[in-house]
């Protein structure tokens, strides 16, 4: 930003204002970088500290790296999961026929599963590859094999072909996470103008306070002199007791107006150090801040309706709105898909294999025990690569709730938030464009301040100096005098005052087109959404169900 019109012809004036200004500048030009407890700072120094140190920025910089983690933690649904379990069982049961005799029939089993498992990031199917053995041992006489080494490998898919194939919640819920990490981006940089724009007011304003204390200052010891000149006209019976007293009391009165001048300056002070400061540093509030700039002066042009045009493209709360609009829009598109009703193509293949040690019998049922028969592990490897023992399957199954139901309370309310979100929108719109419009009136409206102002406080000038001399000569009174000193006074702040509210609305039309700014009390929102663990789910084909209860 290049500030314009301030300080433009101060010298010429030949005022107080132009000499407190100048003395401020040329205090900072002697003061040595290696003074200590005083830290001279350009308006570039201060914009760079507040960036890498304002702790307010430093929540929303944080807010933004949680924002990426959530992304990360909506993306692992799509990470493939590894599960495997390693057990040993036992089981006794009481004969169930008479073939059994009365023994109890005993089974005891170690056995093994792993598989992996994902959800696909398109389409929204799920595949889920396994592999499981077992060793059973048994003092069943039905059985063939004691022990028996038994292998599988299992692979199944499920294809959602209407509910969740465009999109399911998890995809949603990346998408959402996604796009709130891109409003975290935008929300700091909108605080990066804001702390920007935050830190050029209090630079300007705490160089103004400094200057207004050179002023309030010098009027004092112009109250002083008019003292010393009315004892020296008291001793000597040219002027009345109540002169000197009169400008006693404006003395008293002046020196009530420095002090409040140099609290203010303070506070101003302590308004820039919060900003650019670090607030862990143990200087933090003993170093003294000198900003050293001066605002230039110039030609100020600017072409409001292009920056009224341009609102789209630069302001950042209204990337953030449209964002809210994006996800709004998809939460409609999620909850209209989950109405659908829930069709899936489940698919699955497994292979079997059988080993151990088998039992050789001839004769009739059951047959005697006549040998037995050692097959090892490869060998149930072998048959359950092969289709020797195959199981497969393939079909689709549909569900849909009847009645009214949740995804359609969602839609609804989906709807409205969506509607919300576009009226926000043409309501950003307006305030962004009335606040760029008040804006350029407000830089156009204090640079003629600056001339008006600047031109009281000539008069002023011009007139204290008259009432000055025919103070001296005898043709005025002290009562004049004071009078004309106090309208100097009151013009010399209202030029600082106009100076510094141009200034100001420079700052504030260079950060309106970008971002609104922080309303008194408004503290920085933060945006985010709890992403929600969605683990896929393990597809296992599609089976007939048999009520029939096979016997041991």
């Amino acid at each position: 930003m290049n500030p314009r019109y301030m300080f433009a012809r101060a010298r010429s004036i030949g005022v107080i204002v132009a000499a407190a200004l100048a003395s401020t500048v040329t205090s900072a030009q002697t003061v040595p970088n290696e003074l200590p407890g005083t830290l001279r700072l350009t308006l570039e120094d201060a914009v760079r500290r507040a960036v890498d140190r304002n702790p307010d920025l430093a929540i929303v910089r944080l807010n933004r790296d949680t924002a990426a983690t959530r992304v990360e933690e909506a993306g692992g649904a799509f990470v493939p999961l590894f599960s495997t379990t390693v057990g040993r069982s036992g089981d006794v049961t009481p004969p169930s026929n008479f073939l059994l005799g009365d023994r109890g029939v005993s089974v005891n089993d170690w056995f093994s599963s792993t598989g992996v498992r994902q959800r696909v990031p398109w389409g929204g199917g799920t595949w889920n590859v396994s592999w499981d053995a077992a060793r059973t041992t048994t003092n069943n006489p039905l059985s063939s094999f004691d022990p028996s080494l038994v292998s599988g490998i299992q692979i199944a898919f499920s294809q959602p072909l209407f509910k969740d194939r465009t999109v399911d919640a998890s995809r949603h819920q990346y998408l959402i996470a996604s796009r709130n990490h891109q409003t975290s981006e935008l929300r700091f940089r909108e605080s990066v103008v804001q702390t920007v724009a935050a830190v050029k007011q209090a630079y300007w304003t705490l160089k103004a306070t400094i200057a207004n204390v050179t002023v309030q200052q010098r009027s004092l010891e112009l109250a002083e002199e008019l003292v010393r000149q009315n004892k020296a006209r008291v001793d000597v019976g040219q002027a009345p007791p109540l002169d000197l007293l009169q400008a006693q009391a404006e003395v008293a009165q002046r020196r009530e107006n420095l002090i409040r001048a140099n609290a203010t300056a303070g506070d101003a002070e302590d308004r820039l150090r919060r900003l650019i400061m670090d607030p862990a540093a143990p200087s933090f509030w003993q170093v003294r801040l000198e900003p050293v700039d001066e605002p230039r002066g110039g030609d100020l042009e600017f072409d409001v309706e292009s920056a009224v045009a341009a609102i789209s493209s630069r302001r950042l709360d209204l990337a953030r709105a449209r964002n809210e609009l994006a996800n709004a829009e998809s939460n409609v598109a999620f909850y209209n898909n989950q109405k659908l009703p829930d069709v899936r193509l489940e698919t699955s293949y497994r292979g079997n294999g059988l080993s151990g040690t088998q039992f050789l019998r001839s004769g009739g049922f059951p047959g005697i025990v006549t040998g037995q028969l050692r097959r090892g592990f490869g060998s149930a490897l072998d048959q359950m690569f092969s289709q020797e023992y195959s199981t497969w399957s393939f079909g689709v199954t549909m569900s849909y709730p009847l009645g009214r139901s949740y995804e359609e309370a969602g839609l609804a309310r989906a709807g409205f938030e969506r509607r919300q979100a576009t009226q926000r929108i043409a309501s950003l719109e307006l305030d962004a464009a009335a606040a760029i419009r008040q804006g350029a009136r407000q830089v156009q409206s204090t640079a003629e301040r600056i001339d008006a102002a600047r031109a009281g406080a000539t008069l002023a000038q011009q007139r204290l100096d008259t009432e000055q001399r025919r103070f001296e000569v005898g043709l005025s009174t002290s009562f004049l005098v004071t009078q004309a000193q106090r309208d100097l006074l009151q013009a010399e702040v209202n030029l600082l005052q106009a100076m510094l509210d141009h200034q100001s609305s420079l700052v504030n039309f260079e950060a309106v087109q970008q971002a609104p700014p922080l309303t008194v009390g408004q503290t920085i929102a933060l945006s985010g959404a709890d992403v929600v663990l969605i683990p896929p789910s393990e597809p296992r084909g599609v089976f007939r169900q048999s009520s029939i209860t096979e016997l041991p």
